[in-house]
């Protein structure tokens, strides 16, 4: 539709050493435009804002020294595959999740 993007990966990465900040910010509410992503890989983002539009598709999650604001307790996982946690406040609340859907 208009103004949606129609990418099935994404990877945001963080590593341009000229700049002082070690993070670079996302807004959650750049995700709503993108319907069909499926991998989403994250390095060294800070995300902020809501989740409610956050992809639902996912297959792959990885992220890395990244870092929610608000993390939100309802990420829909039903779809996903492959989940890689690395220094993320987010890891306990999809861990419960994923092995809430395993029981």
């Amino acid at each position: 539709g208009p103004g949606t993007i129609d990418a099935e990966g994404i990877r945001i990465l963080r590593k341009d050493k000229l700049f002082n900040e070690n993070y670079c910010t996302v807004s959650a509410e750049c995700f709503e435009s993108m319907p069909n992503l499926r991998y989403l890989q994250a390095e060294h983002v800070n995300f902020h804002g809501t989740f409610l539009c956050f992809p639902t598709d996912l297959k792959w999650l990885r992220m890395r020294s990244c870092h929610f604001d608000s993390p939100p307790s309802d990420f829909n996982l039903e779809k996903l595959v492959i989940l890689e946690l690395y220094n993320t406040n987010m890891a306990p609340i999809l861990i419960n999740q994923v092995s809430l859907r395993l029981k």
